[in-house]
């Protein structure tokens, strides 16, 4: 056996004790807390988006958008095609950031409201799981929003630096 493949079989097997000792919320009141934590952290990455990347990339549109009566009439399409993609990016953002915000509130209320139902007993087990399920696909859906714009704003940013490289 050569160093390498020890290294990897080593690696292999930290990385499956690593990931054994991480363990999936056990408990309804952990799954909650799971849940309330993911949120946070889209809220952290949508304000970073909204403050950050969404002005950062507004400019650089319009750096770029002001640009195309500089080019060649054969480039014009292409680039007018891109820089409309990144238009519509913009004002999806725009459009969408509200109303995610307000599904993040209620969401955060709602799983607020769940802990402390879970933690007085009020809901049976089998509500329990039911509220939860239908907290979790909320959260599912909040995270998918904020990655599809987290996404798109880095290949926004890529399409428009290469345009500003050509300039």
């Amino acid at each position: 056996m050569n160093l390498k493949s020890i290294v990897s079989k080593i690696l292999i097997i930290t990385t499956l004790a690593l990931v054994a000792c991480q363990s999936e919320p056990k408990t309804d009141l952990e799954r909650v807390d799971a849940l309330i934590k993911q949120v946070q952290n889209d809220v952290t990455t949508l304000n970073e988006l909204e403050n950050k990347e969404h002005v950062q990339l507004k400019k650089d549109f319009m750096t770029c958008d002001s640009m195309l009566q500089f080019l060649h009439p054969e480039e014009v399409d292409e680039i007018f095609q891109q820089l409309q993609l990144v238009s519509a990016y913009i004002t999806q953002f725009e459009e969408t950031c509200p109303v995610m915000r307000a599904n993040i509130d209620t969401t955060l209320t709602q799983l607020g409201n769940l802990k402390s139902d879970i933690e007085t007993h009020y809901l049976s087990d089998s509500l329990s799981a039911i509220f939860l399920d239908m907290e979790s696909q909320h959260v599912t859906r909040i995270n998918n929003q904020v990655e599809y714009f987290r996404d798109r704003f880095v290949d926004c940013k890529k399409d428009l630096e290469t345009f500003k490289k050509k300039r």
